[in-house]
């Protein structure tokens, strides 16, 4: 099951997660600005995923210029929109 949260707008972003059983913690980053704060896009939505005790799971993030606390709120909302935790 796939999970969402957010909306591809100036200032926002979309996540996307697919749990899996397998394969660690993979993140896809489409981002406006992802030359400049890609690491950290990529490290906030981890984090997410790691505080909610996931293991395993495809995060797709479209960015377009949010910041790093609504990197994680998202995150955590599509997460449990999928059925973890």
């Amino acid at each position: 099951m796939i999970g969402t949260a957010g909306k591809e707008s100036k200032q926002d972003c979309l996540v996307k997660v697919d749990l899996r059983k397998e394969g660690g913690l993979e993140v896809s980053l489409t981002s406006s600005v992802g030359k400049l704060f890609g690491n950290q896009i990529r490290k906030a939505a981890v984090e997410a995923a790691e505080e909610l005790g996931i293991k395993h799971a495809f995060i797709e993030i479209i960015d377009d210029g949010c910041f790093d606390f609504a990197v994680k709120a998202r995150t955590k909302t599509a997460i449990k929109r999928a059925g973890g935790n």
